[in-house]
């Protein structure tokens, strides 16, 4: 059985930061489709971990992550990044 999902605590709440935005709309998404952190993962590069901490904002992700992570979510790049940019100009 899943554990119960823990809501995204970012440190003021509403995202501030690209980072914290970034977390917010891949942990929204994935749940959207229904995938797990391990759903997102790369043999190779992006395992479980790196994952969680994309989403509770405590790593930035580079380029390569971007694009993998897009592809992974049935997304384009700049369609992630263009949801990235709507987040941060949600007002406070």
């Amino acid at each position: 059985m899943p554990r119960p999902l823990r809501e995204l605590e970012l440190p003021y709440g509403v995202p501030k930061t690209p980072t914290e935005a970034f977390a917010k709309v891949v942990r929204e998404r994935r749940l959207e489709l229904g995938f797990t952190q391990s759903d997102l993962e790369d043999e190779t590069a992006l395992d479980r971990s790196y994952i969680s901490k994309l989403e509770l904002a405590k790593r930035v992700p580079d380029l390569l992550a971007i694009f993998h992570i897009a592809k992974k979510l049935q997304l384009e790049p700049h369609e992630l990044i263009l949801r990235v940019q709507l987040v941060m100009k949600q007002p406070m």
